[in-house]
Formats: C-alpha cells, structure tokens, sequence
C-alpha cells in the first residue's frame, strides 16, 4: 500500500514538471516574438531617421551650389560695372580733350575773328567725334540678357540638353539649357527655382519618355508635394507627358521637379524631336 502511494507521488511531481517546461518554453517563444518586432520597429524607425537626414542633405547641397552661382554671377556683374564705368571714364577724357582743343582754337561764342581761322573740315571731324563717343554709351549693351522689367516679374523656362539614362528615386531633374530666367530665381545647376518674392506662381513641367517607361514625377516646394505627374507609355510609343499647377510660395522657398521613391522605371529623353521641359511664372 505505501509502494502504491509512492508510485502516484512520483507520478504528479513528474507531470508537475513536465507542464512547468512547456509554461516556460511559451515564454521564452513569446518573449522572443516581442523581442523581434522591437527589432524590427527600431530599424523602421532608422531607416526613416536616415531618409529625413538624406533629404536635408540633398536640401543642404541645393543650396550651397545656388549660393555658388549666385557669388559668381554677383562678381561677373561686378566686373561688367567696373569696365562700363572705365569706358565711360575714358570717353569723359576724350570729351575733355576735344573740349580743350576747340577752346584754344577760339570754337566758342564771342570770338568771331578767332572762329573764322577754324577750318569747316576740322570741326566736321570733331563734331562727328563726339557723336561717335555719345552713340557709343547709348549703344553700350546691358549688364544682362534678360529684358527690362519690373522688380516683382519672375518668369523662367529651361530644357534637358540630353536624355536622363535610368534615374533613381528622389533624384532631382536638372532642366539645364535656360532660355528665360527673368528674376534670376531658377538654378540651372541644381533644378531648384528660388521665388525672389512671396506669392502665386504657375509652375509647369513636361517629360519625354519611350517605349518600357513608368517615372512618376513630384513638384516638391521644401518638403512637401505639392503635385505628381504619372508617365506611362506602352511598348512601341513614344509620348509627351505635362502638367501645370498653380501654387503659392513664399521668398526662398525650394520648388523643383523630383522622381518618386517608388515609382521610376525607363529613361527620360530630350532631343531636338521633343524636349522635356520646366517652366514658372509669377501671376501676382
């Protein structure tokens, strides 16, 4: 009888035991899902923290390179200055001189006798010297190409000189033959166009592509998008994409054309058959 009590005591320790390692296991099983899924949240959250830092950097580099070209279009003005106004200061001289020897040939009212030992011809070829020295300031060029306007124009349009082989995503589109840059706000080097004043601008954009291509393209003003352009073409075609939007932006901002994140496959062309294009104006 005691060998029998014996035999059901072994027996409950031994299910005791059995059912406290598999209450374990469970644990152990659940902790290390949790464990996991942190894991994987935490690279989640580093992969995001890395993208926003990629952004501000590629912002950074935008803004540097238009600093650049502007600090070299500054010191070209300079110089254009700098020679107007030495020509100006040798046709003064040259004014003085012509001045000086009409004077001591009596060229100047109240002295008729010296006057009249003055030839005809050489006061013919004074008189048609000054006239070139005058023609020559009002016929000098201006400073720029653009045309007079106002302070508060702003227009641009530029073009791609040569296609764009195989763009990643968020890669910004350079547009680098300007045809119009009225404002000096777009930067050819960079694709960023800069509104030197807050208010509403019409922004507009057009891609090329070809057969086996699918690129959706974002206006972007800082970092918000503001709008997107689908570009889809099937086998054997060859299309024209564009869109126009009107947006507000204030002085400063960043507005350029950008590739989406996860959406680009092909290329995008511009040849003398068809541009691809990035155009602005402000309306008021």
């Amino acid at each position: 009888m005691h060998l029998v009590k014996c035999l059901v005591l072994v027996a409950v320790f031994l299910v005791f035991d059995v059912s406290s390692c598999k209450i374990a296991d469970d644990e152990d099983g659940l902790s290390s899902k949790n464990g996991m899924l942190e894991m994987q949240n935490a690279i989640k959250q580093q992969n995001m923290r890395i993208l926003n830092l990629e952004k501000s950097l590629s912002l950074a580099e935008n803004r540097i390179s238009r600093l650049f070209s502007e600090q070299i279009h500054s010191e070209q003005q300079r110089s254009q200055l700098k020679l107007r106004l030495s020509n100006i200061q040798s046709d003064l001289k040259k004014c003085k001189r012509i001045g000086q020897s009409r004077r001591s040939h009596g060229v100047f009212p109240g002295n008729a006798c010296r006057f009249s030992k003055v030839s005809k011809e050489k006061e013919r070829k004074e008189r048609r010297s000054l006239s070139k020295v005058r023609k020559g300031r009002l016929l000098e060029p201006l400073l720029t190409p653009t045309p007079t306007t106002t302070m508060s124009e702003v227009a641009f349009f530029a073009y791609m000189s040569q296609p764009l082989t195989k763009p990643g995503g968020q890669h910004i589109l350079k547009f680098d033959v300007v045809k119009i840059n009225v404002g000096n706000a777009y930067h050819q080097y960079t694709g960023v166009f800069n509104p030197p004043y807050s208010g509403i601008y019409v922004m507009a954009w057009s891609l090329r592509i070809r057969t086996g291509t699918s690129i959706s393209t974002e206006l972007i003003v800082n970092n918000d998008v503001y709008s997107s352009l689908l570009s889809y073409v099937h086998d054997g075609d060859d299309e024209h994409n564009s869109a126009i939007i009107v947006i507000h932006a204030n002085k400063g901002d960043d507005v350029y054309i950008r590739i989406k994140i996860d959406n680009y496959r092909g290329d995008i062309y511009s040849d003398a058959n068809g541009r691809s294009t990035f155009a602005g104006w402000k309306i008021y």
